[in-house]
């Protein structure tokens, strides 16, 4: 009777010995491919951000000036962010995390589209300034979006914040809308103000 009780705690101790050992190298798999999938994408991001830096500072005009026929012209390609195009584990993020890095690219496209509105209906040339106002906006939102998702997956993971002493794009980006913002209220002010008067002229 000793030795089935012996024999069946020896089984039950190998058995949960066995599935301790492969939890823990799971664990550690996935661990690996977290950090590998959280270095990858947030440097996709810090790329991605660069990008944005330099769209939400493009009006249009080169070192100054419009083209040679006075127009004014997209200076900077629009920076891509593909997450889909990585090779790694999306699985082995949180899946509020996940969520966040899987949808910006959808973000990305509504983006582009009110852009594309903006100078189809409302811009003007030959400066197209209501077009390049909403471009250098949009960007300058995503470029923030997009730090702060670099931002968690870093300290998903452990790393620190990915910043140059000398340089912060964040600052920039965040300079960069709340003036944009400011130019977009006095336009609308303006435009509102316009209204009024030929309304009034009229009625007088």
């Amino acid at each position: 009777m000793d030795k089935a009780v012996y024999g069946l705690i020896g089984v039950v101790l190998g058995v949960f010995l066995t599935i301790v050992k492969e939890w823990w190298f799971q664990s550690r798999k996935n661990k690996k491919e977290a950090e590998f999938l959280a270095i990858q994408i947030a440097c996709m991001l810090d790329r991605f951000v660069a990008g944005c830096v330099a769209v939400a500072g493009d009006d249009g005009l080169c070192h100054g000036q419009p083209d040679e026929n006075g127009y004014s012209s997209i200076q900077v390609d629009t920076p891509k962010f593909e997450p889909d195009i990585a090779k790694v584990e999306w699985k082995s993020l949180p899946a509020s995390l996940m969520h966040k890095a899987l949808s910006f690219p959808n973000k990305i496209e509504v983006a582009n589209n009110r852009i594309s509105a903006a100078f189809e209906y409302a811009a003007t040339p030959p400066d197209y300034a209501e077009g390049f106002e909403e471009r250098q906006l949009r960007y300058a939102e995503l470029g923030i979006e997009a730090s702060g998702i670099a931002k968690s997956l870093r300290s998903h993971i452990g790393l620190p914040t990915n910043a140059e002493e000398e340089w912060d794009p964040l600052h920039h980006l965040t300079k960069m809308k709340a003036y944009l913002l400011e130019l977009q209220a006095a336009r609308e002010a303006e435009h509102s103000a316009m209204v009024a008067n030929l309304v009034a002229s009229k009625t007088a």
